[in-house]
């Protein structure tokens, strides 16, 4: 079983258009775990709505808003779901339709899954969630055709000149763009489980993905990419970075050790809860 892990705070509109992509994927065969950093009743009550259509296969993991932990409540996300595989997914980034089917393919031993997405304008992320938009199903032709100002970088849709799969032998390992790990990362739970998950220390915007990524390469692990189908499509917002980045002496200090377990992870969670 795939669990899709997918970290939402705040923003039903965007969770509600989410989880309708990914009812109509063509592999089925996943549970959902929508990790909750505190949101509140309007969401609680899009999840309580999908429910009807996803049964038992979606589950909601909510944690009280205490800040921005994000580490935290993907850890609790991956707590609470039951497949053997993890993927963890931003609620602004749509999969397409063949996503799953794409991530079951690639995600094999020895290797974990970041990847690459497309975010597109104000304009057309606002008829998405007012009009359903369903810009999930688009083909590569229908984004040309329908949207081409949002799509000025066409190879994210097109196995253009990337070919690095993980089922390749001979290919260069995947590092994803400006190192963002954190809105699609797939890995085995073995091995989430042997680096101790997310370290919770990471509290504000940031570096718990690159932080993960280097512990996880640490253990022999490869990084690799799904191919251009598991490209998702980012719904527009505001920026959230924060300039003053409260995370990078905590990465710092990652990158300058050998460890490859999280100080404060998956354990240190059980034993709190």
């Amino acid at each position: 079983m795939l669990s899709l892990v997918v970290v939402t705070y705040e923003w039903p509109e965007a969770l509600d258009v989410m989880l309708q992509a990914l009812s109509e994927q063509s592999d089925p065969e996943f549970e959902v775990v929508v990790a909750d950093d505190g949101s509140g009743p309007r969401t609680a009550a899009v999840v309580e709505t999908w429910q009807r259509r996803f049964g038992e296969r979606l589950l909601h993991a909510w944690q009280p808003d205490e800040g921005f932990r994000r580490a935290r409540v993907q850890n609790l996300g991956a707590t609470a779901a039951t497949g053997e595989q993890l993927v963890f997914l931003d609620g602004d980034s749509l999969p397409r339709r063949d996503f799953v089917r794409s991530i079951r393919r690639a995600l094999l031993p020895g290797w974990f899954l970041a990847g690459k997405r497309l975010t597109v304008g104000a304009q057309l992320s606002r008829r998405v969630l007012d009009e359903r938009l369903p810009v999930w199903r688009w083909s590569a032709w229908d984004w040309f055709v329908r949207a081409p100002r949002d799509l000025h970088r066409p190879g994210l849709l097109l196995p253009l000149r990337d070919r690095r799969r993980p089922w390749r032998a001979g290919q260069a390992e995947f590092r994803p763009p400006y190192n963002g790990y954190g809105f699609l990362f797939a890995v085995a739970r073995s091995d989430f489980e042997r680096v101790n998950g997310f370290d919770m220390r990471f509290v504000g915007w940031g570096q718990e993905d690159e932080d993960i990524a280097a512990r996880l390469r640490r253990t022999g692990l490869t990084c690799g990419w799904a191919g251009p189908r598991s490209t998702l499509v980012h719904l527009w917002h505001e920026s959230r970075n924060d300039r003053a980045r409260p995370n990078d002496r905590l990465l710092g200090e990652t990158r300058a050790s050998d460890r490859e377990q999280a100080v404060e992870g998956l354990r240190e969670l059980v034993r709190e809860r």
